[in-house]
């Protein structure tokens, strides 16, 4: 038994993303309106304003809800006042300010766009949904949830070599402490239903109890699973869970390839400074030209 590693993109457990990427206001479109909820110097914040703070979070306990209400919108004086100051300050005569803010109303719109492509997708049907729960098992009929004990170091030089005869979390640590690499301890739950296809397929090939190392941005994440239950997810849950999953799916497919149509369509429009032209794309090869350059095969007797 030695340890593997899975090139997975996405790692283990759920990370949570502090958004410091505001929603950018049109610079011609004015200021929102409507009801007042702070001000601060003078400069007023909408209940609009604070709606688009929470981006879409809600719940039914009024208490839960204003003091989400309360944390987005002191969120959003922090951020007015450092705007206020950095305005004293003249940054927002900077160069680097006039490109960041065109690069956010660009991604904006762009992100905006794609959500309306998104919206002409066809709903799958609830068979299109029955049929995606049985051909995925793993996330369905034998989901599990797995316990996973974790030990990720710091980015570091040890050579592969001397991981893969690692058999144990423990042996692993004694290795990172004898090279005096910084690492930390998790415990994490992996459900079979969200993560990684890929990764679960890995996982589930695994003898037990061995341990499986995911790169992440030069770290290393070694992983040992203690303990698993099955869950299996049934029904019209599943169904509707499927479909969702399979209108995600389909919308992004056809977002991609409606993309590229548009790319395609506008090559001619887009002038090149020679320094930043793309290479030309190899050239096709013709039907029958591998044959024509392979030596002929010799004549019968």
């Amino acid at each position: 038994m030695r340890i593997r590693s899975f090139a997975i993109a996405a790692g283990l457990g759920a990370t949570v993303m502090l958004s410091g990427c505001d929603k950018i206001k049109s610079l011609t479109g004015g200021k929102p309106e409507g009801q007042v909820a702070a001000t601060v110097n003078g400069e007023e914040i909408t209940a609009l304003e604070v709606r688009a703070e929470l981006g879409g979070f809600g719940s039914r306990d009024p208490e839960v809800m204003k003091a989400a209400q309360q944390q987005a919108l002191q969120r959003i004086i922090l951020r007015r006042l450092l705007a206020q100051e950095a305005r004293k300050q003249k940054l927002d005569k900077s160069p680097d300010f006039t490109i960041q803010v065109a690069r956010g109303e660009e991604t904006l719109l762009a992100q905006l766009y794609e959500r309306k492509l998104a919206a002409t997708v066809t709903k799958p049907t609830k068979a299109e949904a029955e049929a995606f729960v049985a051909g995925h098992p793993d996330m369905f009929a034998n989901r599990k949830v797995m316990f996973v004990d974790q030990v990720i170091a710091a980015p570091n030089k040890i050579a592969p070599d001397r991981i893969r005869p690692l058999k144990t979390l423990d042996q692993v640590k004694a290795l990172l402490d004898s090279e005096n690499v910084v690492y930390q301890q998790n415990a994490v739950v992996l459900d079979t239903l969200s993560a990684d296809p890929r990764l679960v397929a890995g996982v589930n090939g695994l003898p037990p109890g061995e341990v499986f190392v995911i790169p992440q941005n030069g770290s290393l994440m070694f992983n040992q699973i203690n303990g698993s239950r099955a869950v299996p997810f049934r029904g019209d849950m599943a169904a509707a869970y499927a479909m969702n999953v399979l209108r995600q799916q389909q919308a992004q497919s056809s977002v991609v390839k409606k993309v590229e149509v548009m790319r395609k369509a506008a090559e001619k429009a887009i002038v090149y400074n020679a320094a930043y032209k793309p290479p030309p794309p190899p050239a096709a090869k013709a039907p029958g030209a591998a044959a024509a350059a392979a030596p002929a095969a010799p004549a019968p007797k």
